[in-house]
């Protein structure tokens, strides 16, 4: 069978054709589609899907979105809160009193909850998710799954950060997200620009910040000194982790 899996960065879609079967999985296809606007956006989808062409019966699609178009937010453990209306309308506030936007523009995806620790919040826009249900309508295919690239990433990684306390560095173009967590289970997530120049003086942030080990998943080849830091995905058939890192949150889980 087909699956398309596309991921959606604040200037490109990069998308892998991907032949499953039983339990082998190959790359038959790789393409990155640029814009320079979030304007431009359609125009990119629509190039997409011309190159996807004609989908045989059964294609799906999965889409990991990017840093730009998704808000995360820790909420913290409290008994209360696993009444679930009461945790959407604590969401919701807190996510107006941060970002000063109205949430009822956004659809709230939920971690799994873990007794005792905080529970991670993702924010995706409504309008976001119109955009892709009418893609995979127009283009004929089954969608999925909608997923944050956060939780992607960490789903993927996570029986080795269980092993660890530290930070994590996922950089997506100028942007990253640092979580800080112990043992996997997140303490802390901030949004922070990323400048590869300054990357390789300071790299990631001090060990006496994180208290321990500093990773990092990368959508770009890593500076020089960052290959032991990082998170990286196993090669496959048509993937080569450092050769194709422009496509890694796009096959992150696949590989």
């Amino acid at each position: 069978m087909s699956l398309y899996r596309v991921h959606l960065a604040a200037d490109a879609l990069t998308v892998c054709e991907v032949h499953t079967r039983r339990n082998s999985r190959r790359v038959v296809r790789k393409a990155l589609f640029p814009f320079a606007a979030p304007a431009e956006r359609p125009t990119a989808m629509q190039s997409m899907r011309e190159w996807m062409g004609d989908a045989p019966r059964g294609t799906s699609q999965e889409w990991v979105l990017g840093i730009a178009d998704v808000r995360y937010q820790l909420l913290p453990w409290v008994p209360d809160l696993a009444d679930q209306a009461l945790r959407s309308a604590f969401a919701a506030a807190s996510f107006e009193l941060q970002f000063k936007q109205d949430p009822t523009l956004y659809a709230i995806r939920f971690a799994t909850p873990t007794y005792g620790s905080a529970q991670l919040a993702a924010f995706v826009p409504h309008s976001l998710l119109a955009e892709l249900e009418a893609h995979a309508e127009v283009s004929k295919i089954r969608l999925r799954s909608i997923a944050p690239a956060l939780a992607v990433v960490w789903d993927r990684f996570r029986t080795v950060l269980q092993k660890e306390r530290g930070a994590v560095h996922m950089v997506d173009g100028d942007r990253q997200i640092v979580v800080r967590h112990a043992q996997g289970q997140m303490t802390d997530v901030l949004l922070r620009p990323f400048d590869t120049a300054s990357w390789e003086t300071a790299p990631l942030v001090h060990e006496t910040e994180t208290h321990g080990s500093a990773r990092i998943f990368s959508a770009s080849p890593l500076p020089h000194g960052s290959t032991d830091m990082a998170l990286s995905l196993v090669d496959g058939e048509g993937f080569l982790s450092k050769q194709d890192a422009s496509y890694a949150f796009a096959l992150c889980g696949v590989f």
